[in-house]
């Protein structure tokens, strides 16, 4: 089984209902992707304060190229944006060694009046828990 990390976000604010969730996500100095892979996928999708995801409640990218933004058509009230990021990667120092992980981000998202029309989501990401595939 691969690891998993899950990592609750800070509240972002927009201004509307509709807007883009910005994702820019790099691996930590020493490590490389396996590419292209049917394992590299980043999934996002949203549930509104009713824990209901909308009709357009998840998105799916294979190998995305960062950054990366998406558009998002939601209540906006109490919306929680997941972005899962799963991928193999390697080490540059060992190349042989394949690893597999999956990254949870919670992002709480309030519409506020006035606020702009992005969610961000920019950071190194925590190769912490390594597990050889």
């Amino acid at each position: 089984m691969s690891p998993e990390r899950k990592i609750r976000k800070e509240f972002q604010q927009v201004g509307s209902t509709e807007y883009t969730v910005m994702i820019d996500l790099q691996l930590p100095e020493g490590f490389t992707l396996v590419e292209p892979s049917h394992s590299n996928r980043l999934h996002v999708s949203f549930e509104n304060d009713e824990g209901r995801t909308e009709r357009q409640g998840h998105i799916t990218k294979e190998n995305p190229e960062f950054p990366l933004g998406i558009p998002v058509r939601s209540k906006g009230e109490g919306a929680l944006i997941f972005v899962d990021y799963e991928f193999r990667y390697r080490s540059k120092h060992d190349p042989e060694a394949l690893f597999q992980t999956r990254i949870h981000y919670e992002i709480p998202v309030q519409l506020t009046k006035g606020a702009g029309d992005q969610v961000k989501l920019s950071e190194t990401l925590p190769l912490d828990e390594l597990v050889a595939v």
